[in-house]
């Protein structure tokens, strides 16, 4: 994800999703309910991000 910028909002926003995700299945705190993981945390945001334009083409 890091790097050059894509052109395909949903392309990107399926990427971040599946970094997410996969983070998640093998992060103990990810996995623990009340727990705080920054990594996840910030992976999610990266999601949301970039799954904002996508829903956008969509709704047009």
């Amino acid at each position: 994800m890091a790097g050059g910028e894509r052109t395909g909002g949903t392309l990107d926003a399926e990427e971040a999703w599946r970094a997410a995700i996969e983070h998640a299945a093998g992060c103990p705190a990810c996995r623990t309910p009340g727990a705080v993981c920054e990594t996840g945390e910030r992976l999610l945001s990266v999601y949301e991000e970039s799954a904002r334009p996508a829903r956008a083409e969509e709704g047009t």
